[in-house]
């Protein structure tokens, strides 16, 4: 008799030869640089505010005599009769938008935003391609389950329209049966 083939079943409830540990290992890798991607973009912009405002212009007063304040175009345009107002406007929030970009650019935060851009781009592409391997145990069931809602998990104004609550109490069934599993009960 020859050597022993392990059984298809075995291969199935293999971890080893289930690759989405590894895929979800590499993906909380790049979400934990992607984090701190933008925790460094968020420090570099508290230094610009601390430095200076964001751009803005101020508007006249509305109706009500509230103090107004544009930092777009549209908002200039929404807000100010055409004519020299509107214009004088116009010009001061473009300056103060190329001193802002100016200042972003010199502190590092033109190119922090570029990279942190990139690690998001990687961190859904390494999303992708977890979700696209076919998982072989109920544990890398789970784990495409958490890459799935941690990149789709809903604005808080889709809540309502989600279905994440659902898919947030199927995981803990899986969580349950594959624990249950391992202890073999």
């Amino acid at each position: 008799m020859g050597a022993e083939q392990p059984s298809s079943k075995a291969a199935f409830l293999d971890p080893v030869a289930d690759p989405i540990q590894r895929l979800f290992a590499e993906f909380q890798a790049l979400l934990d640089r992607h984090e701190a991607a933008l925790a460094y973009c968020d420090r570099i912009e508290a230094t610009l505010l601390g430095q200076m405002d964001h751009p803005r212009v101020p508007l006249p007063p509305a109706w009500d005599g509230a103090r107004r304040q544009a930092a777009d175009a549209l908002t200039i345009l929404q807000a100010v009769l055409p004519g020299r107002q509107q214009h004088r406007l116009q010009r001061v929030l473009q300056r103060r938008q190329r001193r802002w970009d100016e200042a972003a650019h010199n502190a590092g935060l033109t190119a922090a935003l570029v990279a942190e851009a990139e690690l998001d781009g990687a961190v859904l592409d390494k999303a992708d391609g977890l979700l696209a391997t076919p998982a072989r145990t109920l544990d890398a069931v789970v784990l495409k389950l958490l890459v799935l809602l941690s990149i789709r998990e809903p604005e808080p104004v889709t809540c309502g329209l989600s279905q994440s609550r659902e898919l947030r109490l199927i995981l803990m069934d899986l969580r349950g049966l594959a624990d249950r599993g391992r202890s073999g009960s």
